[in-house]
């Protein structure tokens, strides 16, 4: 196997691309609402206020069984798309 050489021809300063960062600014805080709004939605549906709400049996659990579950899956399934398009645009 063969080892490349890196070459250093000149030093670069880094560059600010400001359409970049806006990009990357507004599909960060799109993911961190669309959590953060299921996460709120699931906590207070859990309140005591509300607890008849979340003791509503589907399929012989309660509710907020369900609202946790969600929460979970959406907060890995952010995770997973925010790393995936930083990645793909060389974030």
């Amino acid at each position: 196997m063969e080892k490349e050489e890196l070459k250093i021809t000149e030093a670069q300063e880094p560059v600010f691309n400001e359409a970049r960062y806006k990009k990357h600014f507004v599909l960060s805080f799109s993911l961190f609402f669309f959590f953060a709004a299921t996460y709120f939605i699931a906590a207070i549906v859990t309140t005591r206020e509300l607890k008849t709400i979340a003791a509503i049996n589907i399929l012989g659990l309660p509710l907020a069984l369900y609202l946790g579950m969600i929460v979970l899956i959406v907060g890995v399934a952010v995770t997973r798309l925010y790393l995936m398009k930083i990645s793909k645009g060389g974030g």
